[in-house]
């Protein structure tokens, strides 16, 4: 098993991160790899639902599955996503603070992302041999994210 824990500020209120976060249509802009995702059930974005996502890999295009499994925005959201071999859950917490840039005050947001990945089959092997190809997943799409948040920056011109 390999657990991360990770942490950004996000110079825009929390208004602002929530909406952005919750926008499906925005995926595309933070989640690197991103091919489609499509919703398996009738209720979006709420404890239960489910999403299929195809994400492109060096490896190829992985399908995985989504499920959410805690959502109480703007503090806490969390889901699992199941693809061959790697059960991965995401625990991520949401907190505005603020903070002074030359003496004015701004809101912010905190983000706090905690992974855990289990693995079963081949995925052992390439778990033990490059940990930090799951370790780093998630804080390159917390940076991607922050980076759209805060600059408008799509990967997808990346």
């Amino acid at each position: 098993m390999i657990e991360s824990n990770h942490q950004v500020t996000i110079h825009q209120p929390i208004d602002v991160v929530m909406d952005l976060f919750n926008n499906q249509s925005n995926f595309k802009h933070w989640q690197r790899g991103l091919v489609d995702f499509e919703n398996i059930t009738s209720t979006v974005g709420q404890v239960g639902s489910k999403r299929k996502l195809r994400i492109k890999t060096p490896a190829g295009i992985i399908s995985m599955n989504e499920t959410i499994t805690h959502r109480d925005l703007p503090h806490r959201w969390e889901a699992t996503y199941r693809t061959k071999g790697v059960l991965n859950k995401q625990c991520n917490s949401f907190r505005e603070s603020v903070t002074t840039t030359n003496g004015i005050p701004q809101k912010v947001t905190i983000w706090k992302s905690q992974a855990s990945f289990k693995f079963t089959g081949m995925m052992r092997l390439v778990s033990k041999a490059r940990p930090q190809l799951f370790e780093n997943q998630t804080l390159q799409f917390m940076k991607d994210f922050k980076d759209f948040a805060e600059n408008g920056t799509s990967v997808t011109s990346a």
